[in-house]
């Protein structure tokens, strides 16, 4: 939900401009929220991209020397297209909602530009976009072994461009975030059976590092021989070595330039015996820097093989108690979802406010999130927990370590209501509070009035985004409300839940939220016994709702009616607005 969807009515129809309602929403229009389609496909575009860039370049450094990008076109021409890519998402993320540390959407164009220059990001990934490998064709005109060996020799020359490629693996360093936001690769994480999709994880874990392992492990030869042509069997190193003892005519030969696959399959080749500690002795370390390599892989590769093993023969088990739970939920699910009689019901029967999401999609997306924002090593979560519920240790406790656990569990929450706070209210009090109050959970387009049990009382967010709906009579209002750490409307509380039902509020969740649920019957029973919290400041507040409430159902004068029509355009509009 985007907070120009929760904007009044009036202002969409009367085209009063955003900044004018806030400042936060200047040029809000041209904003990229996470949730659009535009925004979840490019994310997996950039996705690809990085994972290209992470096989290409070390591929291009280390195995082809360059020669690659040069002297095949069409290679070169896909090159640039996906340089393209990166240049338009580095100005890209200027338009780009993000959420903080504490979960909030934001929106501000100020304030998201602000955070990008800060981070540094925006110079690293304007970097990454300068097209080395075009540079570098404009300064090496032929391509034959003696013209290669002088450019790269030439440290001011083409050497120098190639090292901006380098820029792009920077990237990979928010490739995981890339992929926990990635709305596509949860949804196919969600939907694929887990044991197949840990093995394919794997499988290209392995892939990517062995191939990395073959890239340096060539780039060492060629720093040593300085080129990849007949200078590489005049120096010291270890494909020379292998030239001389195991090359036989016809077959696998890595000198040459153009024999970048030939160099490439016989470095994989000892990147894997190093893997998989195999080791068949035909390819060996002959200088002091291939021998310090060859000694620190042996050493990484028996801890890496050890965990890859591990993994691969019980993936599950081996995982922690947290994502074994989300593993058996989410099958448990995919197993309900098959069941389901109709994939999609209208919205007239369901009642739901969520139209572009599917009931199974919604599902699937509530479990993974409660994985990704749980707090505890555990997913068992009911509608709504008490603290012992949620924190079993408490129950082992003494009375006064139970207290000041309580406390510091939920003492930030509650000093946000006014009249609960530490200026009325004794320790002893809070912790009543917070033993007799709810963690609760909500995803994404539910809404809320009041507990089945409960009844009705206090939204206080501590994770995601709310607002709240007034609806009656078919007219609407709608504003934003519960921003992570603060309590939504604590005044209406404390209203009769009789006095005008109609028009007491409704609270709508834009996304995945956790909220510290204080009833309003734990209110009612500590102001009762709390005089002083009540006649100093709860009572104002009760006046204050009252009227509110009173004023909403109350006609106006038609001479003020006429004034409205004057200013808003129709009858239909001031019903809206009133």
């Amino acid at each position: 939900m985007t907070a120009a969807a929760a904007a009044p009515q009036s202002i969409v129809k009367h085209k009063i401009k955003p900044e004018d309602v806030s400042p936060s929403l200047k040029g809000i229009k041209y904003v990229i929220f996470p949730n659009q389609k535009f925004a979840e496909y490019w994310d997996f575009l950039i996705i690809l991209v990085i994972i290209y860039y992470a096989v290409y370049i070390p591929f291009h450094l280390g195995i082809s020397g360059g020669y690659l990008g040069l002297t095949n076109k069409w290679w070169l021409a896909f090159n640039l297209l996906v340089n393209s890519i990166l240049l338009i998402d580095t100005f890209l993320v200027f338009f780009r909602a993000y959420r903080d540390d504490r979960g909030v959407l934001i929106y501000s164009l100020k304030r998201i530009r602000e955070h990008y220059i800060k981070s540094g990001w925006f110079f690293i990934n304007l970097l990454a976009c300068i097209p080395g490998s075009t540079i570098s064709q404009g300064r090496i005109p032929e391509f034959d072994e003696e013209t290669m060996d002088a450019a790269l020799a030439d440290k001011g020359g083409a050497a120098f461009f190639f090292l901006f490629e380098v820029f792009k693996l920077f990237r990979l360093l928010r490739f995981r975030r890339l992929l926990s936001e990635s709305l596509l690769v949860k949804r196919a994480w969600e939907m694929i059976n887990i044991e197949t999709a840990l093995a394919l994880k794997f499988t290209f874990l392995i892939s990517l590092i062995s191939h990395w392992i073959a890239c340096l492990w060539s780039f060492i030869a060629f720093l040593e021989a300085k080129s990849f042509g007949n200078p590489m069997l005049e120096s010291l190193n270890w494909i020379s070595n292998w030239y001389n003892g195991s090359y036989v005519e016809g077959g696998l030969n890595p000198i040459g330039w153009e024999n970048y696959l030939d160099r490439y399959w016989l470095s994989l080749f000892w990147a894997i015996q190093s893997i998989t500690s195999i080791g068949y002795g035909n390819i060996a370390p002959v200088t002091t820097a291939e021998f310090a390599y060859a000694n620190f892989l042996m050493l990484l590769c028996g801890i890496f093989w050890a965990y890859i093993i591990g993994a691969l023969v019980d993936a599950v088990s081996a995982m922690g108690s947290l994502s074994k739970e989300y593993v058996d939920k989410m099958d448990l699910c995919n197993q309900m979802v098959k069941d389901f009689t109709v994939g999609r019901l209208p919205q007239s029967v369901t009642g739901s406010p969520v139209e572009e999401l599917k009931v199974s999609k919604r599902v699937r997306r509530f479990i993974t999130e409660s994985r990704d924002k749980a707090t505890t090593k555990s997913m068992d979560f009911e509608f709504a927990e008490t603290l012992e519920e949620r924190y079993p240790t408490l129950s082992i406790l003494s009375p006064e370590l139970k207290k000041l656990c309580a406390l510091h569990l939920t003492h930030t929450l509650i000093e946000t209501v006014p009249y609960l706070s530490s200026k009325f209210l004794s320790p002893e009090e809070q912790a009543h509070i917070a033993f007799n109050s709810y963690h609760m959970e909500f995803c994404s387009g539910e809404k809320f009035q009041s507990h089945p049990d409960y009844g009705r009382g206090i939204l206080i967010f501590r994770l995601g985004f709310g607002f709240t709906v007034r609806k009656c009579a078919g007219s609407e209002l709608r504003w934003r409300k519960g921003l992570t750490g603060y309590p939504a409307d604590v005044d209406e509380v404390l209203v009769d839940d009789d006095y005008y039902p109609e028009w007491q509020l409704i609270y709508h969740f834009a996304g995945f939220t956790k909220v510290f649920f204080i009833p309003r019957t734990v209110i009612m029973e500590i102001l009762e016994k709390n005089p002083r919290a009540w006649k100093e400041c709860a009572l104002y507040r009760f006046v204050a709702a009252s009227i509110v409430l009173k004023s909403m159902d109350r006609k106006i004068s038609s001479s003020t009616r006429k004034i409205m029509e004057g200013s808003f355009g129709s009858p239909e509009n001031v019903d809206t607005i009133i």
